[in-house]
């Protein structure tokens, strides 16, 4: 099954159900993270910050423990969505907090099954987390905070830093998902 039959099949499914069930919940298709350096191919941005990697019949999972790591630093929640002939190895290395979605296909159709769900990640770091703001949005967020005084004319880097060091993870995840879904422009 190619990857375009996986994430159509996704799309009508299992992102249908999650808009349906969670109104004003924000889809974004190859959101970058890392300062672009990696993309993962869909993120659900609502309560949570979801991830899901789409993984096709065509594709192999070489690259997975670094995704893995790497999205670990960011998302609170992670899927991969992967065509049934990479579940046994898909089991051996995903992290247990990563949920399972296995694709198959019948009579022609793609099928989705979930074999476990995605768990809380603990781990996110507060620094990437802010690699996903824009430089206006980080010192609109210092500023609400009162935190912006000398650093007005930082760059990027320096306000992630202040945000990363100023705000509890919690409120910086709530924050930064209240951003993303206010975004108007997403091509920058």
């Amino acid at each position: 099954m190619r990857e375009i039959d996986v994430r159509e099949s996704f799309f009508k499914t299992e992102i249908a159900r999650i808009e349906r069930d969670t109104p004003g919940s924000l889809v974004v298709n190859e959101l970058g993270i890392l300062e672009g350096k990696y993309r993962v191919d869909v993120a659900v941005v609502n309560g949570l910050l979801h991830g899901y990697e789409i993984k096709s019949a065509s594709d192999n999972l070489e690259r997975l423990p670094g995704q893995q790591d790497n999205y670990g630093k960011v998302f609170d929640k992670m899927t991969l969505v992967a065509d049934v002939r990479h579940v046994v190895a898909a089991v051996k290395l995903v992290p247990r907090w990563w949920g399972l979605i296995a694709v198959s296909s019948h009579e022609g159709a793609p099928v989705l099954e979930e074999i476990w769900p995605a768990r809380q990640n603990f781990h996110v770091d507060a620094y990437a987390l802010c690699q996903l703001l824009w430089r206006e949005e980080a010192l609109a967020i210092l500023a609400s905070h009162g935190l912006d005084r000398g650093l007005r004319t930082k760059p990027r880097k320096a306000l992630w830093e202040a945000l990363s060091r100023q705000l509890e993870i919690n409120q910086l995840r709530a924050v930064v998902r209240r951003m993303l879904k206010s975004r108007k422009d997403w091509r920058r």
